[in-house]
């Protein structure tokens, strides 16, 4: 009764702190509103195709100064209340379009501007996979969402999971609370496993470690430096490559644009969290070149004990305009990682009696990683223009972990730690040993050169548009792994002692992996316009060589040479208000390290080479799509019917199943009900339906003794879950201020292939319990400049199982399986932004 009690009334406090909160900011928008006297509306056209441009920046500038600042809708519209006063300017600037200025004068007619802007003569070449054009987007043969800047900003997010799992079809798993670098991103049921089944993208360029050999995120883009978010799902997908069988998430920071000015961002919040992002934007003349320099520094405690991060991100990005037809983009980054990371899960005891719980003080993560991209692009002719691009990046990551080992809670408490086998029943604890430790010690070096050229062409009387192009990449893995000697040990070795004099001198306790990859890819891609009908065709060629050298036994090289044609085609027809899309496209997934490691290579093979099948897919879906006024709607069905799915997990170790289908239903749908009552909210729903079946598959079984094979015909795979949505309700008032609020749920998931329903004591094996989150969101502008902003996420502070890593391992042994992640808990994070 005594805990119900502080429950009720922490309950009751903070709801009296967020009507406080409220009150205030409305009291302050309805005397920062009242000012308002002129209104000053209207609509910025493309002067040459006479259509709309969505998210122009529009501005209301004084002596230099912004006074106010938006941006158009999809309709190409905006809307200003602001009280006139001399030298007042309105400043329209549209990326790829000349800038656009008008005196404003009380005097003058202020409402329903009709704009018109034209075309820059030159194009930068493309960090986008869908683009800002609403005419592009009704044009696409496949699923496709884009996160607009509002949306971002109004979240807030601290890491890039919030982002995402926004986005029909996609689910998160992240094993560091806050999603922020480790992702484990799962599209339409692939295994979400380090996102290895997407291709991840910064401004169009692979940031992966190693794309082809070890696709596993370990690295994502800091969410304060994001400004919009690209997802493909559909036949779209076949442009881009490889690891393109779920999709492809490309992540967009703001380019350039000459416009000087500063931006900062300010975060506090609890558990430890603050952050400081600084911008310096138009560094340079315009005309000639332009620089921006980003600065982010952020630190926070996590949600368990003992999970400390540090973050430092750096970016510079320069413009060059070489020429009318010519310009030439460099952007530089650095970033560095150092956090209390740990693979120590919680058995069910640690879960139910303290889920924060985290013995691992010595853990530690560090990650460096440095990267350059260069893309040229030339306007060849005024149907022809040719993108360069030139990409590099060193990763290096230090990963140093506690041996565990499995105690009684009586043992742990007294400090005396007794290790209990795995197989024991009764209450466990899994802690450090206390003795010993071992790095996982990872480098990667990748490098690429894609040159594209954009044809815009003609067929009989129809235009078209093909784009054709190759890439030639390299990448370098180095795999270590090394014993300590304690728990904080920085330093181990690869072997020890003498085994045996006579046999083996030396017992090899390391690993010393080294990996290289070239590969070359071509595509072609068509589309071809037919008044109402869009067609789209293409096909990729992947011809890729892996080498394995193992160090430590006798640098034996070991290789393998796979190709592969990837077709894909698709269809758009619109019909007033609607488009009706459709496509099929083939996907590709070539083993990663892991599974050649776990495998040996292959060399246990009478054939030699890898004794593991490329997994490949049929990926198939319909859809329709719809922006009318106060709607925006994406709906898809799909099918991906998968060969040779690798069962990718230590017990059932990387082995290919036969087939596998995935099937389900998607829906996005926005209903902006404001733009017919003003008093009224908008309304943001998404939804999708997931089944997935194994047709042909079986394993060897984890939890029954004897290395029994199990049939698991008709399982679902892992980490699927079969219903998932989010309902969200937000309100703009009087232009200064925005409330959002969410509810995300999740469904019950099966963590393993054999599809276990009972939990041990461990806490590694068994399912996931559905939950439900409750997020919330609200800024006020203060002046055009400066905003403030509060969001909570984990509203209720739900606890519940984010993941089981590693679960069902079929290595039970406490230091090989891992047990519960709990999901984030409750995070408050309050802030200030200038010029963001």
């Amino acid at each position: 009764m005594y805990i119900f009690t502080n429950v009720v009334n922490i309950s009751k406090l903070w709801n009296r702190l967020i009507i406080m909160i409220l009150m205030v900011i409305l009291l302050m928008s309805m005397v920062y509103n009242s000012e308002g006297t002129n209104i000053i509306s209207g609509k910025v056209v493309n002067k040459d195709t006479k259509l709309p441009i969505y998210g122009v920046t529009v501005k209301i500038d004084s002596n230099g100064q912004t006074i106010q600042e938006t941006a158009t809708d999809r309709e190409g519209n905006f809307r200003f209340t602001q009280d006139l006063h001399k030298d007042q300017q309105l400043h329209i600037n549209s990326e790829g379009f000349n800038s656009y200025k008008q005196i404003l004068s009380s005097a003058g007619e202020l409402e329903n501007l009709e704009i018109l802007l034209t075309k820059q003569p030159f194009e930068l070449a493309p960090i986008e996979i869908i683009g800002q054009s609403l005419l592009e987007h009704k044009k696409l043969t496949g699923t496709m969402t884009k996160l607009e800047p509002e949306t971002v900003n109004l979240i807030n997010p601290v890491g890039t999971q919030e982002l995402l799992e926004l986005i029909p079809g996609i689910n998160g798993y992240a094993d560091d609370g806050f999603g922020n670098s480790r992702l484990s991103i799962g599209i339409r049921g692939l295994n979400p496993r380090r996102s290895a089944r997407v291709l991840l993208l910064e401004d169009g360029v692979p940031i992966q470690p190693a794309v082809y050999i070890y696709p596993n995120a370990y690295y994502n883009p800091p969410a304060d430096r994001i400004e919009t978010v690209e997802v493909i799902k559909g036949s779209g997908a076949i442009r881009y490559g490889p690891q393109t069988m779920g999709g492809v998430i490309n992540y967009t920071t703001r380019k350039p644009t000459g416009i000087q000015g500063l931006a900062n961002k300010i975060t506090l919040g609890n558990n430890g969290y603050y952050s400081g992002f600084s911008e310096i934007k138009g560094i340079g003349n315009p005309d000639i070149v332009s620089s921006d320099i980003q600065i982010l520094y952020k630190h926070g405690d996590g949600f368990r004990e003992n999970n400390t991060f540090d973050q430092f991100n750096g970016t510079v990005k320069t413009l060059f305009q070489l020429t009318e037809e010519k310009t030439l983009y460099l952007k530089l980054n650095g970033n560095y990682e150092n956090s209390n990371a740990t693979y120590t899960g919680l058995t069910e005891y640690s879960f139910n009696t303290n889920p924060n719980f985290n013995p691992k003080n010595d853990d530690n993560f560090k990650v460096i990683r440095t990267s350059i991209d260069i893309i040229y692009t030339n306007k060849i002719s005024d149907n022809i223009i040719s993108n360069s691009t030139l990409y590099s990046s060193l990763f290096d990551r230090r990963w140093w972990r506690e041996d565990d080992i499995f105690v009684r809670p009586s043992s742990f408490d007294t400090g005396k730690l007794t290790p209990v086998p795995y197989f024991q029943t009764g209450d466990l604890i899994r802690t450090g040993n206390g003795k010993s430790n071992f790095g996982i010690l990872r480098t990667f070096y990748v490098g690429g050169v894609e040159q594209n050229y954009s044809w815009k062409h003609g067929i009989g009387s129809n235009s078209a548009n093909v784009d054709i192009g190759g890439r030639l990449h390299w990448e370098r893995f180095i795999d270590d792994r090394k014993v300590g000697n304690a728990p904080d040990a920085r330093d181990g070795v690869y072997y020890t002692g003498i085994q045996d004099s006579t046999k083996d001198p030396v017992k090899i306790v390391g690993q010393s992996h080294h990996y290289e990859t070239t590969a070359l890819a071509l595509y072609a891609e068509e589309q071809i316009d037919f008044q109402n009908l869009t067609l789209t065709t293409g096909v990729r060629y992947e011809l890729f060589k892996q080498d394995r050298v193992d160090r430590l036994r006798g640098s034996v090289l070991a290789d393998k040479v796979s190709s592969v044609f990837l077709p894909g085609i698709g269809v758009n027809y619109e019909v007033g208000h609607f488009n009706f899309f459709g496509g099929i496209h083939r996907g590709y997934t070539a083993p990663s390290s892991g599974a050649l490691k776990v495998t040996n290579f292959g060399q246990n093979v009478e054939s030699g080479g890898l004794d593991l099948e490329p997994e490949k897919s049929w990926n198939m879906e319909a859809g329709i799509r719809s922006w009318m006024p106060g709607i925006i709607l994406e709906s898809s069905a799909f099918l991906i019917q998968i060969e040779d799915l690798v069962a990718a997990g230590r017990g059932t170790a990387f082995k290919n199943l036969g087939k596998v289908n995935l099937s389900g239903i998607e829906l996005a749908m926005k209903l902006g009900i404001s733009e017919f009552s003003s008093i009224l909210p908008d309304f943001n729903f998404t939804y999708t339906f997931l089944q997935t079946e194994i047709i042909d598959g079986i394993i060897k079984s984890a939890t029954i003794a004897g290395n029994v094979d199990v049939d698991i015909n008709g399982n679902e795979l892992p980490y699927a879950p079969q219903h998932t949505f989010t309902i969200g309700v937000s309100k703009k008032i009087w232009d200064s201020l925005r409330i959002r609020t969410d509810i995300r749920f999740v469904d019950e998931v099966f963590t393993d292939f054999e599809n276990l329903q009972q939990t041990y004591n461990r806490g590694d094996t068994g399912p996931i319990p559905s939950y439900s989150i409750v997020n919330a969101g609200i800024d006020y502008k203060v002046s055009q400049q400066w905003q403030l902003f509060f969001t909570v996420k984990n509203l209720l502070d739900q606890v519940y199982i984010g993941s089981r890593l590693h679960s069902n391992a079929g290595q039970p042994e406490a230091n090989l399986s891992s047990g519960i992640l709990i999901g984030p808990r409750r995070q408050i994070l309050f802030g200030i932004k200038q010029g963001i």
